[in-house]
């Protein structure tokens, strides 16, 4: 049995205990969030191995190289982002202009340039300087020419989907996004309405990856089963499951500076697997996880579970594996597990074990302050 079918035997069986937890399953790989995607270039939530945006800074703080940005096999888009474009620093990296030679290629890396709010502030003081930068005659390269872009054209070079699909740079053409809102002055608008363009480069997984990404945490999901239960049958039937996944998993290695090793290793030494032996547990509410719980969809009832990381997507941290011979994004096998959503929420932007220190570094501080032995 392959991975391929490995996944739909679990997905399978573990739907037999409701249509929605299919659902949930299928969502892992199938959809993606926003994050940091324009609005009006987002592309709604769409599988992990399309197309992605991924900014400049995130590039150059993880030292990427175009040959490791080219694994992003759906095609990669790299924003400069208001003074990215601009900086003189930037325009000393060798990368920088590589990079800007790419802006509006349908090469699987290609470049654009963003004018738009990174902070989520109000204010629109930093989009305006770099607008009126940008609209000084500045000189661009676009696919192999050098255009002058300025108030009076520079509408015609905004980002726009000429094709559909969710992969590739050719399917999408220009170099410009600008969204300029807040304070007291006119509202500055490259687009409306929504060009369905890009997904977030933190939720991208090459189609290897993903099988990789479905078996753990179906493999983790198969764990809040009461194997006590099932029938003759059916315990044959998820003993057989488990075991291909499990084999699957052990010859299934990852080598970078996030993880050495393989998946079952990653799997049987997490602590949603550790703290309660033979039952899927919530790492961080150190509660049980059970297989109904999956098929809860109301972010209301507090056993609703989440798709959790753990070191935070927000991190924005980037690896080269040299055994998958591809990018490894937070969306990463070895990142990923089951919790409940007040759980994730609690979490926030901690690592689970900084999460575990900080929680207990809070508890004996309470037992200090209210003199409890």
């Amino acid at each position: 049995m392959n991975k391929s079918q490995a996944r739909l035997a679990a997905f399978n069986f573990l739907e037999t205990y409701g249509t929605k937890i299919r659902a949930k399953l299928n969502n892992i790989c199938g959809k993606t969030g926003k994050y940091n995607v324009p609005g009006e270039l987002f592309q709604r939530r769409t599988h992990r191995k399309n197309r992605v945006l991924i900014s400049w800074k995130t590039v150059n703080q993880n030292n990427l190289t175009i040959e490791q940005l080219a694994s992003f096999s759906g095609g990669v888009t790299v924003e400069f982002i208001n003074e990215d474009f601009f900086l003189p620093a930037n325009q000393l990296n060798p990368l920088f202009r590589e990079l800007i030679l790419k802006i509006g290629s349908d090469d699987v890396v290609s470049a654009m340039i963003s004018i738009r709010s990174e902070s989520g502030s109000t204010s629109s003081a930093i989009q305006r300087q770099y607008f009126n930068e940008l609209m000084n005659d500045t000189e661009v390269i676009y696919k192999g020419n050098r255009v002058i872009v300025n108030e009076h054209n520079y509408q015609n070079y905004a980002i726009n989907q000429i094709a559909t699909g969710g992969k590739g740079n050719d399917k999408w053409e220009g170099f410009l996004f600008i969204s300029i809102k807040g304070g007291q002055q006119d509202t500055i608008e490259s687009h409306t309405g929504n060009m369905t363009i890009f997904n977030p480069a933190c939720e991208f997984a090459n189609e290897s990856v993903c099988l990789d990404i479905d078996l753990v945490l179906s493999y983790f999901a198969l764990l809040s089963i009461n194997t006590n239960e099932l029938n003759e049958q059916r315990l044959s039937l998820y003993n057989q499951i488990i075991s291909n996944i499990r084999r699957l998993l052990s010859n299934s290695l990852y080598e970078s500076e996030a993880y050495t090793g393989n998946l079952l290793d990653y799997c049987n030494n997490h602590p949603s697997v550790l703290m309660l032996p033979g039952q899927l547990c919530d790492p961080i509410q150190v509660a049980p996880i059970n297989i109904e719980d999956f098929g809860i969809d109301d972010i209301g009832d507090q056993r609703n579970l989440d798709l959790t990381h753990d070191e935070p997507v927000t991190f924005e941290r980037y690896y080269w594996d040299s055994e998958q011979n591809c990018i490894l994004t937070p969306s990463r096998p070895t990142n990923m597990f089951w919790s409940k959503h007040l759980s994730n929420m609690m979490q926030q932007n901690f690592t689970l074990n900084e999460y575990f220190r900080h929680e207990e570094e809070i508890v004996e501080r309470r037992r200090r302050l209210l003199n409890q032995n």
